[in-house]
């Protein structure tokens, strides 16, 4: 069945209203109005449009219009005080409505009921409209009791103020801020309420309002009732023409209050940060802070001037490049992980660079912080410098370092003390055992002839060898004191070997060990003879003493480019890989036991070590291992030059062995010699052997007797022990050289001592003795002393 548009109104009028109702409420001014007032009589007047289109019978229809509806409808939107405009938007919404319905049903209108439709709408929107249109008077009374209305009722403090500095009206806002009556205000004219401080600044804004010029805002005082005071905000335009100005005002007191209060808290805050930033920029450390994210906001200026960075650059996360790069990975990712997800404070180490580009050790240590909520604000942290801390606790690790070496070093050496104290005290007790042994059988008278040559053999081989052991322990108190000298002179190494041969050779026949030497008789080198011999003698001496009986020794001596290669090699029982790098040393055997099959001191080799350095050599140990021998080679420069010390004169050496004859000079015949010892049996030796050379000998046994014997008896030449009890041979020679000549005050004296060094040497030369000798005493270096004294010499002043 097909709808007409007079169906679609007369059925579909209630969807119409609300569709009409869903429009209307989207318009201003229609949301303050309800439902029902804005219904009205919209149905009553769509029943109106369905007669008119059910009536429509074409072209020449022309409806009867009634506006009576349209009118009250006009006046009943006056009375709620809408407008015109929001009136004529109504009929259009409606006639819009009806149009778009019957599209959405496909309704097939004729133009005529359109026209019609159209026509009755519009003309009853003219009737509502009408309404609207009073008169002028009606309007201008209607404006102006509006105006009054939105004065007084204004929340703002309205008035109108004259140029003769009196209020013509106020609101009723203005009269309750200020507390003054309406009258009182009029009465009083307002630059008295203006207060004290502000009258001159208020004085000047009215002279521009005078102008005409508006203002915009203005700020003064006014005195209330109560004798307070209440800050206000102008806004005024004047119309000088009728002498008025027209002005608004607002309390600001409580705004004004909260603005210096807030002022006030910024003051504060700025001087408390700037105190901060102060204290900080005076701090003695580098002092930062982050933010949540981990970027650092504020570095003060410790920092800058330590590394050289600006703000710029050190901001965020540029700090990092000061940090050296082997620890800036770590930093970084300690710094990042704390700022951002543990929130726990934290220490590291690492190193800064300076503004030098040097790099520093230093210490960074921070904080967390949270605010009143707990919420994680960033963190605030220090650096400090600590370089020298820590190369004090590097030194202190090295200090620790060396501590625990030298302790090691220490108990290395009391171990080697003590095992060469032993090795001392066997070695100097074996050969005494022997020649006690031999006296004590000598003594009985019992041993025949036979036996009285062996005994006396060993013995003086015995006393030799004690006093090699002695030289040894002087040449390494020479060695450690710099004091060895050497005495340079062209040396024959042929004939340096072939008297350290001569010296062996006695001793390898005995223990069954075959010596062989290949010597290359131009092979000349500069030094000291005697010491280079003590070298050659030291290393055959180990080896024929370290090879088993049936075992051999080669020597060999041979020239290569420009040295001189001395090499000693034997089959003996070798050297261990443990002990081949100590082999030189001082002190060191391999068999330092009790069970140890040779004796020695284990001084040999550090004595041949140094004389061959001295000489500008070198000297070198190899060997296969145990069983399996040794080679020693020497290396010397074919030249060398060293010049010798003029201050000392050098030593008397002259050689001796068993079977020697001792020779005595024909110039100790009738010489007249004082002996002064404390030891009788010294004594007793020096007088037999003085006596067998034709000296008469004298003796005393202190230095007081001596100095009696001497001056009573005048001898030619007097011989003194050093080491005596009470007075010692420094004070008795001191005592005699005190004494007048015709006394014996310039009677050549002799040092006979155990005191061996060079300084000991220099001590007896410049107390006032004229000559040394070292015990134990070679007899015929001995006699070649006097006899060079006896009655030729002439002492000198003692200095």
């Amino acid at each position: 069945m097909s709808l007409s548009l007079a169906d679609l109104l007369e059925f579909d009028r209630d969807a119409l209203v609300e569709d009409w109702l869903a429009r209307m409420t989207l318009l201003p001014g229609a949301s303050r109005l309800t439902r029902e007032q804005l219904v009205d009589a919209l149905p009553a007047f769509i029943d109106e449009l369905h007669d008119v289109v059910e009536k429509d019978s074409g072209d020449d229809f022309r409806p009867s219009y009634h506006n009576e509806a349209s009118e009250a409808h006009g006046r009943q939107r006056l009375r709620l005080g809408c407008d015109v405009t929001l009136v004529a938007r109504e009929y259009g919404l409606l006639r819009d409505c009806i149009l778009e319905r019957a599209e959405q049903q496909d309704l097939h209108v004729p133009l005529s009921q359109v026209r019609a439709l159209c026509t009755r709408i519009d003309t009853a929107q003219r009737g509502a409209v009408s309404q609207f249109e009073l008169d002028s008077s009606e309007r201008s009374r209607k404006e102006a009791e509006d105006r009054e209305r939105f004065f007084q009722l204004s929340p703002d403090m309205f008035c109108i103020a004259g140029t003769d500095a009196y209020f013509k009206r106020v609101n009723a806002h203005f009269v309750q801020v200020l507390g003054w009556s309406e009258t009182e205000l009029y009465r009083l004219p307002f630059l008295d309420l203006v207060h004290p401080d502000d009258r001159e600044a208020t004085l000047q804004e009215l002279l521009k309002l005078s102008q005409g010029l508006p203002t915009l805002r203005f700020e003064n005082r006014y005195r209330c009732k109560d004798g307070g005071y209440k800050w206000l905000a102008w806004a005024a335009r004047p119309l000088p023409e009728k002498g008025l100005i027209y002005a608004a005002a607002r309390d600001i007191t409580e705004a004004r209050a909260a603005t210096q209060e807030r002022e006030r808290l910024l003051e504060a805050l700025r001087e408390s940060e700037a105190r901060f930033r102060n204290m900080a920029d005076h701090a003695p450390v580098m002092l930062w802070v982050t933010d949540v994210e981990g970027f650092t906001t504020y570095m003060n200026r410790g920092w800058y001037a330590f590394t050289g960075q600006t703000e710029v650059q050190g901001l965020g996360l540029g700090w990092l490049a000061a940090i050296h790069p082997d620890d800036m990975e770590r930093t970084r990712d300690i710094f990042l992980a704390a700022n951002t997800a543990h929130h726990q404070p934290f220490r590291l180490d690492y190193r800064l660079r300076g503004g030098d580009g040097v790099y520093r050790w230093a210490v960074d240590s921070g904080s967390p912080r949270f605010d009143a909520d707990g919420r994680f604000l960033g963190y605030i942290g220090s650096v400090i410098d600590i370089s020298d801390r820590k190369q004090a606790e590097v030194e202190r690790e090295a200090l620790l370092a060396r501590e625990s070496a030298a302790r090691q070093e220490a108990e290395v050496a009391n171990q080697l003390k003590d095992e060469f104290l032993a090795t001392v005290s066997h070695e100097l007790r074996t050969p005494l055992t022997a020649i006690l042994g031999w006296v004590q059988l000598l003594r009985t008278g019992h041993l025949p002839e036979s036996r009285r040559a062996r005994a006396l053999e060993t013995m003086e081989r015995n006393a030799r060898a004690q006093g090699q052991l002695i030289e040894d322990l002087l040449d390494v108190s020479r060695i450690v004191s710099g004091k060895l000298k050497l005495d340079v002179e062209p040396v024959d190494l042929s004939t340096v070997v072939q008297q350290a041969l001569e010296s062996v050779r006695p001793a390898a026949d005995a223990r069954g060990v075959q010596v062989q030497a290949t010597v290359d008789s131009s092979s000349s080198v500069m030094g000291d003879p005697q010491r280079l011999q003590q070298v050659v003698w030291n290393l055959l001496s180990n080896a024929v003493k370290f090879t088993p009986r049936n075992g051999r020794v080669r020597l060999v001596v041979e020239r290569r480019a420009s040295l001189v290669e001395l090499t000693v090699a034997d089959t003996g029982q070798g050297i261990s890989p443990a002990f081949l790098p100590h082999v030189f040393e001082r002190f060191r055997q391999a068999d330092s036991g009790t069970t140890r099959k040779t004796g020695g001191l284990g001084l040999g080799l550090s004595i041949v070590r140094h004389l061959v350095e001295m000489h500008g050599g070198t000297v070198a140990a190899a060997s296969a291992g145990d069983g399996q021998g040794a080679t020693f080679t020497v290396r010397l420069p074919l030249s060398i030059i060293q010049h010798r010390d003029a201050a000392l004169p050098p030593p008397l050496r002259l050689p001796s062995g068993p079977g020697t004859e001792p020779v005595h000079p024909p110039e100790l015949n009738g010489v007249r010699v004082l002996v002064v010892d404390d030891e009788e049996d010294a004594r007793e030796l020096l007088r037999t052997l003085l006596e067998d050379s034709g000296a008469l000998v004298l003796t005393a046994g202190s230095a007081a007797e001596g100095l009696q014997v001497l001056q009573a008896e005048r001898p030619d030449v007097l011989v003194s022990d050093i080491g005596m009890p009470g007075t010692d041979g420094y004070g008795f020679i001191e005592r005699v050289r005190a004494l007048p000549a015709d006394d014996g005050g310039r009677t050549p004296a002799v040092a006979i001592t155990a005191y061996a060094r060079s300084e000991d040497r220099t001590r007896v030369l410049r107390a006032g003795f004229q000559s040394h000798v070292p015990k134990p005493v070679e007899p015929v270096e001995l006699l070649a002393v006097l006899a060079s004294l006896a009655g030729r010499f002439e002492t000198p002043p003692k200095a």
